[in-house]
């Protein structure tokens, strides 16, 4: 299809042609007539101008959405009631900032029964230490004695002796320390045994309030059936008992509202039911631990009743073989004291490898405790808040969404054909109601949407403020098609022969057709691949008798006109 144009210079043609008719009417008053062919002069004025190389370039423009660089989801890693949080919606908080604490009741209950198995362990570490002391104090007794057994003669049976029934002394010191130790144990015990029976008690009063909550949730489950039977006759009849629709569903989205608060009650008495039971099995545990501590004094106490045993049969050998064979009594008696001390070191690790498992069941129970309370993990601003004061928070959902807006991304999707020309570090412009921003590529998106059938395109800006707000919508420039080097001539100069562009040039006088390839274009600009060169005069203006072979008048236009035709921007070829 044939494209019609009018410009400036056409119309001042069709004003001349009215002008020249005019004129033959007044004429045809007089006597004199003129042929139409000789008032009209053949030779056809016309602009004109050489085709100038240059670069093209368009410009498209698309809707983008806002969204921070960096947002992150503040998630509870426990299931507990909200006490309190000041933190609204707007807040801007700074990374560690508290946001809100939760019920840590049950936290320090884990936390006390780690700590009274520690402190069982800890008891248990000291009375084999105590044990180790008595075992190398008879090490050190035996070897002391049976040197100066060695450097005495004469007064060596008595001196013997002596240091013999000190050493017996120094056991049964050792056993009175190791009773009280006991004793010790056993009212630690005792206060072990109150703390569960507190823990059972708590338990009891746990499942009694999830008992409480089971029968409130299958009461409101019952209110919601009763208002939304299955039946449709019965379902008009409870409307029936309404005074109009809205009443019956206000009557029922107040049911609904009340079952999921009944629900989330009994979920919370359920976990804080679990929660007390993990806590009395904890204490039950303390005072198995404290039996074992217990167990492991008395095996102690039995060994240093072995060891007086000995050294009391040792000072009885000795005292009746001193002079026989004093150098076999005084090997026995080493290898006696050496396994005594080997045994008393053994049982100090296994006390303090007990010990190192408590206070890491401790440390374990004060990390629990921290995470009762949520704090802010980046600097940034409160997009949302999902809990509140006596709300139950817990890991299914986060409680805070926090955004660090210092740097906003701009999303916007392309076209196959236009994500090609893009790249990333490419410059382009944001749009936000009529204020601008300079924005940056920073990922070209390899895979289609599904939704829309486009590639997305994500974008920097740097110096974002208070108007670019996270989900709003934005309109993104960015430069996409661009052909460089190619010939610029102005889009009115170009004709077409159905699908078949061409010019006229101005050649010795006359119009000459030529088909042309053209490329890319815009409101102003086109570009031609082949078929014109920077030598032709191009024929710019508009006239009805421009055609093949007729005589023109060339008036050039000015460097200045033409280099219009240099740059420009707008639609590209392919109209995306």
């Amino acid at each position: 299809m044939k494209r019609q144009y009018i410009t400036s210079g056409r119309r001042a043609v069709s004003v001349l042609t009215a002008a020249a008719c005019a004129v033959t009417l007044l004429a045809g008053c007089t006597d004199t007539t003129v042929p139409e062919e000789e008032a009209l002069s053949d030779v056809i004025p016309v602009e004109a101008q050489t085709p100038a190389v240059g670069t093209l370039t368009l410009k498209n423009e698309f809707v983008g959405t806002v969204s921070p660089e960096e947002s992150v989801y503040v998630i509870p890693m426990v299931t507990a009631e909200v006490l309190n949080t000041s933190i609204s919606v707007g807040d801007t908080v700074t990374a560690g900032q508290e946001l809100c604490k939760l019920d840590t009741e049950a936290a320090e209950l884990q936390l006390a029964s780690a700590q009274a198995q520690y402190n069982s362990a800890a008891a248990g570490v000291q009375a084999a230490e105590v044990g180790y002391e008595i075992a190398q104090a008879q090490y050190d007794s035996a070897v002391a004695q049976l040197d100066v057994q060695n450097e005495q003669t004469q007064r060596q049976k008595d001196l013997t002796m002596y240091q013999m029934q000190m050493q017996i002394d120094g056991i049964n010191d050792g056993i009175d320390d190791i009773n009280e130790q006991i004793y010790q144990l056993e009212e630690d015990r005792e206060d072990a045994k109150d703390q569960r029976d507190d823990l059972n008690k708590a338990r009891g009063r746990a499942n009694e309030y999830a008992k409480q909550a089971q029968a409130a949730y299958q009461a409101a489950q019952a209110a919601v059936t009763a208002l939304e039977p299955q039946d449709y006759e019965k379902l008009q009849e409870v409307k029936a008992q309404f005074p109009d629709e809205a009443a019956y569903e206000y009557a029922l989205k107040q049911a609904k509202e009340q079952l999921a608060a009944a629900k989330a009650a009994y979920e919370g008495a359920q976990s804080a039911a679990s929660q007390t039971s993990a806590a009395y099995e904890q204490a039950k545990a303390g005072i198995e631990s404290i039996d074992e501590g217990k167990e492991k004094l008395e095996d102690s106490l039995s060994d240093t009743y072995k060891t007086k045993e000995q050294t009391e049969t040792v000072k009885n050998l000795t005292e009746a073989q001193l002079n026989i064979d004093t150098q076999a009594v005084q090997d026995i008696s080493k290898r006696t004291a050496a396994l005594g001390v080997d045994s008393a070191a053994a049982q100090v690790n296994s006390a303090k490898v007990g010990a190192a498992g408590a206070e890491v069941a401790i440390d374990s129970a004060e990390y629990q405790l921290d995470m009762y309370t949520l704090t802010a993990p980046i600097d940034g601003v409160i997009e949302a808040v999902n809990v509140k004061e006596h709300d139950f928070a817990s890991p299914q959902s986060p409680a805070f969404v926090i955004s660090n807006k210092n740097t906003m991304t701009v999303t916007f999707g392309v076209s196959e054909g236009i994500r090609g020309t893009l790249r990333v570090g490419q410059k382009i412009q944001v749009d936000r109601n009529g204020k601008l921003y300079d924005a940056a590529v920073t990922e070209i998106g390899s895979m289609v949407d599904q939704n829309t059938g486009l590639f997305m395109i994500k974008s920097c800006v740097s110096t974002p403020d208070e108007s670019l707000l996270t989900g709003s919508s934005v309109k993104v420039t960015a430069e996409t098609y661009s052909q460089a080097d190619a010939l610029l001539i102005p889009y009115d100069a170009v004709y077409y022969d159905d699908s078949q562009p061409y010019v006229y040039v101005a050649e010795n006088g006359s119009a000459k057709r030529k088909d042309v390839e053209t490329g890319i274009f815009d409101m102003d600009t086109i570009t031609v691949l082949s078929g014109l060169t920077t030598e032709d005069t191009l024929i710019t203006s508009w006239s009805a008798n421009l055609r093949e072979g007729a005589e023109v008048s060339v008036q050039m236009k000015t460097e200045s006109e033409a280099d219009g035709t240099e740059t420009a921007a707008g639609e590209d070829a392919d109209g995306e």
